[in-house]
């Protein structure tokens, strides 16, 4: 799981979450399934949260990997942390 923290725009602050870049790391599921729970909680802690930040989850930014099977890489055999300079967005457009 990966975590961004930029500005919304609006005066808040955005966080970016993503899970499973890899397919093999379906704990990452579980902790975005407990952030999500938790953010629509309404409990006074994720209120005063919410306040000053917005969120943007992407559960699982590599399916197709997922469902093939593989633990490290895309369902091309690539692996999408070595990828973040391709400009090939037909075979990776996960990045």
């Amino acid at each position: 799981m990966k975590i961004r923290l930029g500005h919304a725009g609006n005066g808040k602050y955005c966080v970016f979450i993503i899970g499973r870049q890899h397919p093999g790391e379906s704990n990452s599921s579980y902790v975005i399934k407990g952030t999500i729970e938790q953010l629509l909680s309404g409990e006074e802690m994720t209120m005063k949260i919410l306040k000053y930040c917005d969120f943007v989850i992407i559960p699982m930014i590599n399916p197709d990997g997922v469902v093939a099977g593989n633990f490290r890489t895309s369902l091309f055999g690539k692996d999408l942390n070595r990828l973040f300079k391709a400009k090939d967005t037909t075979l990776t457009p996960e990045i």
